[in-house]
């Protein structure tokens, strides 16, 4: 193998890797579905570390839902 085609491959597999995952959809699966009610698990507040930061999902008195930072 000559150092060209190495090199070439080793670029080509890091290209691979660094690409982000398929979606759900780009992939025909459909996605996990979990129920507002098991979220929150009788409460009406939520904390969601994505990243290290902190959003809250919160349920309103009128049953909609909120996310904020």
């Amino acid at each position: 193998m000559t150092t060209e085609r190495f090199v070439t491959e080793c670029v080509a597999d890091d290209d691979t890797a660094a690409a982000p995952p398929a979606r759900p959809e780009e992939i025909g699966a459909s996605p996990r579905v979990v129920t507002s009610d098991t979220l929150l698990a009788g409460a009406s507040q939520l904390a969601i570390l994505h990243k290290q930061t902190t959003y809250f999902l919160r349920q309103t008195r009128f049953g909609k839902l909120i996310l904020t930072k």
